[in-house]
């Protein structure tokens, strides 16, 4: 079966897009409840950056982000779990 010009287009972006650990922890805000999502080395600027990670009734929302890089254009990523240290 032969893949549509839009499946093979994904399947070449997610190849070339790489994945990223995050720290994964709740805010610290009384106010607000949600999940803090820690880049702590980016892999095109070399510094770190946080995103929203949703509402703390749901598990973290870990997918395809742009990065915050202040020195370049931003650029996709996807965030995946950090693997737990021995």
């Amino acid at each position: 079966m032969t893949k549509s010009l839009q499946e093979r287009v994904a399947a070449t972006n997610a190849a070339a897009t790489p994945k990223v650990e995050v720290t994964i922890r709740p805010s610290r805000s009384k106010y607000d409840r949600f999940w803090v999502l820690t880049v702590v080395t980016c892999p095109f600027c070399g510094k770190s950056h946080q995103h929203g990670g949703g509402d703390l009734s749901h598990p973290p929302l870990l997918s395809y982000r742009l990065s915050h890089c202040v020195t370049q254009p931003s650029r996709d990523y996807e965030l995946v779990a950090e693997e737990p240290k021995p």
